[in-house]
Formats: structure tokens, sequence, C-alpha cells
């Protein structure tokens, strides 16, 4: 990459606040690796559980994807059908070798996301906590659910994800949930339904 490349990806970054440079940038340089570690495995085995016992062999649309370490935790009976989302490419060209004729990976800012699918299970490992008003966005996204399906919401606990969770309980009603302890903290995933 040349100085004025450089220049111009740090500008867009830091100054413009483009979020998908931002997260490009992160991945590129290795900012999300320690997902990959050993002690993050419960949370998403907590999400595993969740999707198993309300949307078993469904359809299901993970928001926020990343490079599909959640789909790499599943057997391929789990699901029917698994798209994943995420704002990095950078992420989505990683996630592309776990995609098939049943998993597909693309880019797209959640806040704009167009789709013509319904699924049974709409996940947010983490990444509901990125927008600012995350009970709206539930409320969005009921158009991508079929009339029995769930959100399934996991977050870190930590003051500022106490106060995202306060907005997406205005929002919905806890189906079940499982709680996810370790050296590092916290984590909560609950199983949602708009009110």
């Amino acid at each position: 990459m040349s100085l004025l490349q450089s220049f111009r990806a740090w500008f867009h970054r830091k100054i413009l606040r483009d979020r998908a440079a931002l997260w490009n940038h992160q991945y590129s340089r290795g900012r999300w690796e320690f997902l990959k570690l050993p002690l993050e495995i419960a949370r998403f085995d907590a999400c595993v559980y969740l999707l198993r016992r309300h949307a078993h062999a469904g359809s299901w649309l993970e928001i926020g994807c990343g490079e599909a370490l959640l789909q790499r935790r599943l057997a391929s009976g789990d699901y029917q059908r698994f798209v994943g989302v995420d704002l990095s490419s950078v992420a989505i060209a990683r996630a592309q070798p776990f995609a098939d004729h049943r998993v597909r990976y693309f880019v797209a800012d959640m806040q704009q996301l167009q789709l013509n699918e319904r699924f049974d299970a709409v996940i947010f490992a983490e990444s509901i906590s990125y927008v600012p008003h995350p009970g709206q966005l539930l409320r969005a996204y009921a158009r991508f659910l079929n009339p029995a399906g769930v959100f399934i919401v996991s977050l870190f606990r930590n003051q500022r994800t106490a106060h995202v969770w306060t907005e997406i309980h205005a929002a919905t009603a806890t189906i079940d949930q499982v709680t996810t302890t370790n050296t590092v903290g916290t984590w909560d995933c609950e199983v949602l339904r708009l009110r």
C-alpha cells in the first residue's frame, strides 16, 4: 500500500468515521483474532444451544457474523439455511470458504439491510451494541422473522451493555437465556420475541 493510500485509509477511518473502513482495518490488523481463542468458546456455544432449542433445523440470519465463527461451531444438521451479514468485507472474505449451497455470506450495513427472506432466528452475537437504538432495530428486523421466529442476542456484561439490554427489553420479552462466565467476564445470551 502506498503512502497516499495509507493516508486515505487513515483519513476515512479516523476523520470521516467510515465504519466499514474502521472494521476492515481492525480485521486486517488482527484486532478480532482473540475471538478464536478457547476462552471464547462458551459464549458461542450458548448461542448454539439456544438456536438448537428454539429454531432447530431452521433458517438462520446472523448479523455481524465476522469470520463465520458461530457457523463453525454448528453441525450441518442444525440449520436448513444460514445467512451471515457483516459490514466488513475483510471479515466476509474470510467467511466465504465456509459458504455452500445452504450458507451465504455477504457485506451489508445492519441498519440498512434489505432481504426478501424470512428466518426462524435472527442472531446478534455482540453486534447489536453497535447501533444507537437496538430496540428500534429489533422492531424493524421483525420483517425478517417467520411467524414463530425468535431473536437471539448475546452481549458481554458491562455498564454500556446494561443500557443496551434496557432498550432491548423495552421492545421484547425474554423467552429463554443462558449466562456464561470466564476469567474475562460474563456474557448474557437471550432468546427474545417482540412484545
